[in-house]
This record gives structure tokens, C-alpha cells and sequence, in this order.
């Protein structure tokens, strides 16, 4: 009987472990990567299984991202959107769809959610290709964008203050909507069902500008459908035949985080289809 009970206790904790590992490893493929980290960050799963990030993790679908005390982090989305999250932040990955072998109209779905503190962001591919595509939800406001580098900050009261640097983001709530620009650079929402109330000078709260590295994933698609059909030579390619070429995000000169790395990393995630084959998807981070 007590080699019986040793078996079953042996068992139980070889089941553990495999949940454990499972849940800490998802299967989808992943959204984006971390650039960079200062402090702690931590992906929380729906089921509540937390694993702490780091340079060069993976993001997948529905992680919830926290940043901790005294804490920054950047990440970069498959379409190249960058984020740099302020200390105790919360955000959602709620909807993200790109489809890099679409070289006409829309090439994907970008819905978040921001719970808590504050992002800076350099929106990517599917904002430029179709700005209705773009979503972030907040407690008092939604966030469009037309192609972007903004600042959001929601605090502990739920204010919420956004700032545009360049392009122009739009506010809604409370049944208005407010466009930013160079004329009203800033917006502020008082509470929940309160129309965005234009500022021209920098609130407080956005006086700090968060860093943010350049950084891309490649490949990436073609801006535009391809025009000639002369022949030229061999291009590489992606997913779908599509052109490869790079997408430059024009970020801000900054001086970055000694945890980042300038030189570039390249890694292959590989995945098993259902055929048995391996589908291998080349990240790089520059």
C-alpha cells in the first residue's frame, strides 16, 4: 500500500508540472515580443497562470501585461506597433489579428484594453492600412488612431489623459470625440460618460516622455500592391508570396535603457501544423 501511495504522489506531481508547463508555454502563435525591461514584467494568462518577461519573450492573445513599482517595459507587435509601459501598468491583449500576406486594404484587427497607468505608443501596420482596424478601450474613453505616436495616462481616480506627439489620435466618450493635433495636442477626460476636454498645454501627468527603441519583427508586408509586373531580380518572401520589405517606424531619438541591446537579434519560433511539418517564423528585433 505505501508504494502504492508513493506511485500515485509520483504521478500527481509529473500532472502538475505538465499543467504548469503548458500554461506557462501557450501553443497559439505568438502577437509580439518584449524589446526591453527595467524592473519587473509579468504576463498574466486568463487562467491566472503569471510568467515574468523578460528581453525577447514572446506575447501571445489574451495575456494580461503588468508592469510593477518603479518598473518600464517596451514590447513590439507582429505589425510593428511599439509600446513602452509606464510603472504599474495593467493592459489586456484582447483582439490582434495580422495577416502579413494582404498587400490590399486592411491586414488585420488591433482591439486592447487598458485597465490601469499609461502606455506611449508608435502604432504599426494595421493602424496605417486602415485606421478603423485600431481600438484601445479604457475604463472612461476609446482611443483611434490615423497613424500615430501618442501618450495615454490613466490614474488611480480614473482620469484619463491622452497626448499626441505626432499624427492624430482620437478620444470618445461620453458621446463626443475629440481629434488630436498640432493645435490641441492634449485631451482629458474628467470620468466616465464625460466628453474629452481639449488642453493645449502638457498636463503633468504627461510632462515624462516615456522612452521607446526602434524596433521591428520581420518580415513584414508591402506598404502598397506591388505596381510593375517587370522582371526584375528574385525577391525575398514571406507567408503568401507577398513582397518582404521593411517597414521603418520613425521613433524619436532617445537615450535607451541599459537593459536594451542595440544589436540585432534574430530567433525562429517553430510550430507543428497538423500535417506534421514545422512552420518557422523568423523574429527580429533591431
Amino acid at each position: 500500500m505505501k508504494n502504492i501511495g508513493k506511485v500515485v504522489f509520483i504521478l500527481l506531481i509529473i500532472l502538475t508540472s505538465v499543467q504548469i508547463n503548458n500554461a506557462a508555454s501557450p501553443t497559439q502563435p505568438p502577437v509580439g515580443r518584449v524589446v526591453w525591461v527595467k524592473g519587473e514584467f509579468k504576463a498574466v494568462t486568463p487562467d491566472s497562470h503569471e510568467r515574468a518577461l523578460s528581453r525577447m519573450s514572446l506575447l501571445y492573445l489574451k495575456d494580461t501585461l503588468v508592469t510593477g513599482s518603479n518598473s518600464q517595459a517596451q514590447i513590439v507587435f507582429t505589425d510593428n506597433t511599439l509600446m513602452t509601459f509606464r510603472e504599474e501598468s495593467k493592459f489586456f491583449i484582447e483582439s490582434y489579428e495580422y495577416h502579413p500576406q494582404s498587400s490590399h486594404g486592411s491586414v488585420g484587427k488591433y482591439i486592447m484594453n487598458l485597465m490601469k497607468g499609461g502606455f506611449r505608443t508608435i502604432t504599426g501596420l494595421i493602424a496605417k492600412r486602415n485606421p478603423s482596424d485600431y481600438r484601445v478601450n479604457t475604463p472612461v474613453a476609446t482611443i483611434g488612431v490615423r497613424g500615430t505616436d501618442y501618450t495615454v495616462f490613466l490614474n488611480q481616480t480614473g482620469q484619463l489623459y491622452v497626448g499626441s506627439y505626432t499624427g492624430s489620435p482620437c478620444v470618445g466618450a461620453g458621446g463626443g470625440s475629440l481629434c488630436l493635433g498640432d493645435k490641441t495636442p492634449y485631451a482629458y477626460v474628467p470620468k466616465a460618460d464625460a466628453t474629452p476636454v481639449p488642453v493645449t498645454q502638457p498636463p503633468a501627468e504627461l510632462q515624462t516622455k516615456l522612452d521607446v527603441v526602434p524596433a521591428t519583427i520581420a518580415p513584414s508586408p508591402p506598404t502598397s500592391a506591388p505596381t510593375s509586373t517587370t522582371s526584375g531580380p528574385e525577391q525575398p518572401s514571406v507567408e503568401g508570396g507577398a513582397e518582404a520589405t521593411t517597414i521603418n517606424q520613425t521613433a524619436p531619438t532617445v537615450s535607451s535603457p541599459t537593459e536594451t541591446n542595440q544589436n540585432t537579434v534574430t530567433v525562429d519560433t517553430k510550430e507543428t501544423n497538423s500535417g506534421g511539418s514545422e512552420n518557422v517564423s523568423n523574429f527580429c528585433i533591431q
